[in-house]
């Protein structure tokens, strides 16, 4: 088939632009202009077009990714094959359909998704379950983040979010028979108008497990408590995971990998032959990556943005470097952080960080209810550097910065931030180099 992609550049949109160009399909996209890396890099290398001129192709299928209405470029694209009576579909439906299988395991919850989903990804398949897989992320293992297979196996990362053509939460267009769920708390304002609103649509995820099937929750978060009761299945909580990891570190990873082991000793799985893959993954990309090791002091890259899983990774820093500060870059890039009641306990979450060098702030258009600086420091403080202009918040970290210190960049996009990052590591190394000669 000829299949168009709408907002090819996405976590769920390039996977799957790979996955259908390697099944044979000639495979084309639309996006803005410049699409940020890794995306960008991977449709070159896998020579698949990015914005053709609209009378220069005709595809027998569109698929829609879900940030098709953030540029005008793709609305248009798809009012043009809209009214030419293209057929299209969504890319969470197009997933639904063709890559969830009978033995559907799905990922849901606010954190610890990708990591799980892909933990789980690479053991079945080095098992033999040949299952069909996708998570939104970059394997360290560089496996394919989505792969169809002619198993009955699926694993797919769940999320509750609604945005292009989804009406409702993406995990309720996948068929579901076994459930990991790490979290149910209210991260997506701009999809959801209350708690309440989206703790139903965990409720309807969860009333669609079959009796046969599974449901493995994570009992230390207290948003998944009043939840289990509404499943008709088996319902089993994972504990701390205690064995070490090779590569990954901290309490919120052992949750990860409990999760993953529960699952398989639930489908019959020996825990040696689980353990032994489990040890052999290397995690994923962008989740407290070690970017960079100076003097003793550690660069580390992560996706995080709400307060768990900042708390998450700096607990983690700060048990395995008890005696070094940790300065954080924050980038609130995340359409919940436009939100003041996001921000609720973040604080906290940044309390073992000595400074936070905050990076410009995405406003929302509503002006009544939009993030500003002064609800940052009220809850940072004195330890607060407020710094919208990439140049002075490389200058600053760099002053800043000693020779032990420990300095984590939080980002949810933005290719500058990124470049940023890379110079303070880049001009620190050369100041390092410069004082030792």
């Amino acid at each position: 088939m000829k299949i168009h992609i709408l907002a090819i550049g996405g976590t769920m949109t390039t996977p799957l632009a790979l996955a259908l160009k390697n099944d044979g399909h000639t495979v084309t996209g639309s996006d803005q202009k410049y699409i940020y890396p890794p995306f960008s890099q991977n449709l070159y290398h896998a020579h698949i077009p990015i914005n053709p001129k609209l009378n220069s192709f005709s595809p027998d299928l569109v698929i829609v990714g879900s940030a098709f209405k953030k540029f005008s470029h793709t609305q248009t694209e798809f009012e043009f094959f809209k009214n030419k009576k293209t057929p299209y579909i969504s890319a969470t439906k197009y997933i639904a359909d063709n890559l969830i299988k009978s033995n559907s395991i799905l990922v849901a919850g606010s954190y610890g998704k990708t990591t799980i989903t892909a933990a789980l990804s690479w053991i079945l398949t080095k098992i033999g379950f040949n299952p069909s897989y996708f998570f939104g992320g970059q394997s360290k293992n560089r496996f394919p983040s989505l792969r169809f297979s002619s198993s009955d196996w699926s694993v797919v990362e769940a999320d509750e979010s609604k945005n292009g053509l989804d009406t409702q939460a993406k995990f309720l267009y996948y068929p579901v028979k076994y459930l990991i769920l790490t979290s149910s708390r209210w991260e997506h304002h701009d999809s959801y108008k209350s708690k309440t609103e989206n703790q139903e649509s965990f409720i309807k995820l969860i009333k669609r497990l079959p009796p046969d099937g599974l449901l493995v929750y994570n009992a230390q978060d207290p948003s998944t408590k009043s939840l289990i009761k509404y499943a008709q299945c088996k319902s089993i909580d994972y504990s701390l995971y205690t064995s070490k990891h090779p590569f990954l570190f901290g309490q919120h990873n052992q949750n990860n990998l409990a999760a993953c082991v529960i699952l398989c000793l639930n489908l019959g799985i020996s825990p040696q032959k689980t353990d032994f893959y489990l040890q052999k993954f290397k995690g994923i990309k962008r989740r407290l990556e070690l970017i960079s090791t100076i003097k003793n002091t550690y660069f580390y890259d992560d996706f995080g943005q709400n307060p768990i899983r900042i708390d998450a990774c700096l607990s983690a820093l700060a048990d395995k470097f008890p005696n070094q500060r940790i300065l954080v870059i924050l980038e609130p890039h995340a359409s919940f952080l436009q939100y003041p009641n996001s921000l609720k306990g973040l604080g906290s979450a940044l309390k073992k960080a000595s400074k936070v060098f905050l990076g410009k702030i995405q406003y929302s258009q509503n002006k009544n209810t939009r993030t500003s600086f002064s609800d940052y420091q009220k809850l940072l403080g004195d330890k607060l550097i407020y710094l919208p202009l990439y140049p002075d918040l490389q200058n600053s970290v760099l002053s800043s910065l000693n020779p032990g210190d420990v300095l984590v960049h939080f980002s949810s996009g933005g290719l500058s931030g990124l470049k940023t990052f890379k110079q303070i590591i880049n001009k620190f190394k050369y100041q390092a180099l410069e004082i030792r000669n």
